[in-house]
């Protein structure tokens, strides 16, 4: 196999790689912030199934111009919910 052929792939996998591990500049959430969700991608909260707390959670999501955005946010933890 020429080296020839090898060069471009690997320097394609690389940009690509690249590009997957950047991550959009996080925001955290006000009271009364006006959100532009066109579609949640991913919702992230730590988890202590025993501990009932407030947790921050990130969700990142696509605006209406096709941006993805995170924002941090502040909730109870799922303890608290199952707890009586």
């Amino acid at each position: 196999m020429k080296l020839s052929y090898l060069l471009p792939l690997s320097l394609c996998s690389l940009a690509f790689a690249a590009q997957a591990t950047e991550t959009p500049e996080m925001e955290s959430y006000r009271y009364g912030m006006n959100l532009d969700i066109t579609k949640v991608i991913a919702i992230d909260d730590p988890q202590d199934p025993f501990v009932c707390e407030v947790i921050t959670a990130k969700m990142v999501y696509l605006n209406s111009a096709g941006e993805t955005k995170t924002v941090a946010y502040r909730k109870l933890s799922r303890a608290c919910s199952q707890q009586s």
